[in-house]
């Protein structure tokens, strides 16, 4: 199998909890400001949160309301 050479990501997303567990944990507890969000245009249910890491590229998070976040 021949390799494909990457440049670079844009951005990763992941799935996360409810809108606000989500902004809190991403925002709040990692220091990284929240950008905007969207509807999961993919999923009318759920929401997309954009954050950003500090590095040029995002961290979005797909968010459910009924998703509950885990709290240890």
């Amino acid at each position: 199998m021949k390799k494909i050479q990457s440049l670079g990501v844009h951005h990763i997303t992941l799935t996360g909890a409810d809108r606000q567990s989500s902004i809190d944990f991403w925002e709040g507890v990692l220091g990284m400001p929240f950008i905007f969000d969207q509807p999961n245009l993919d999923d009318p249910d759920e929401g997309h949160l954009y954050f950003d890491p500090g590095d040029g590229r995002l961290i979005t998070i797909f968010t459910n309301e009924n998703r509950r976040a885990m709290h240890n």
